[in-house]
């Protein structure tokens, strides 16, 4: 049974639209100096495989931004853009959804790739104290998967960078 897998060989099983979606998916330069989303995925993925012996997260990486282009905005206001996609982390599992079965030769966790990909953003909110309501922090810190979700969460920071 194949544990390690390169980047291209499970992002290639992601259907060539969607893809292409998030590589013309820009993302705001100051939060994501890398670009578009496809970089961002690859750098989260090559994080993930170089730092945690877990194949899981490596596939959360392929998962959790495929929502960005279905919930890009561009808006302009006294000549400045801003970049949002607010709750394309929602979107995350209607995508594991449709295309989980992609991977069905790789041993994985479909339940914790959901969780992680639906809480990695409430993820960098915990970290720099704006998760404040103490019981929506003891919620989320109750989370099954939330060590997981922590770890995704340097990935996913450390996909920002170039």
């Amino acid at each position: 049974m194949k544990t390690t897998y390169t980047f291209n060989e499970l992002w290639n099983r992601i259907p060539e639209l969607m893809r292409s979606a998030c590589a013309k998916c820009e993302q705001s330069p100051k939060y994501h100096p890398e670009g578009n989303v496809d970089v961002h995925i690859k750098l989260v993925f090559e994080h993930a495989a170089n730092h945690f012996d877990d194949v899981d997260l490596m596939i959360c990486a392929i998962f959790h931004d495929l929502g960005k282009p279905e919930t890009l905005r561009i808006t302009e206001k006294d000549g400045f853009r801003k970049i949002t996609n607010y709750g394309h982390e929602t979107k995350a599992k209607r995508y594991i959804d449709k295309y989980f079965d992609l991977f069905s030769d790789v041993t994985t966790n479909r339940e914790k790739v959901v969780e992680v990909c639906e809480n990695h953003m409430k993820a960098h909110l915990y970290l720099d104290g704006r998760l404040k309501n103490k019981h929506k922090r003891e919620a989320f810190e109750n989370l099954k998967y939330f060590e997981d979700i922590m770890k995704f969460a340097e990935c996913d920071a450390m996909g920002k960078t170039i």
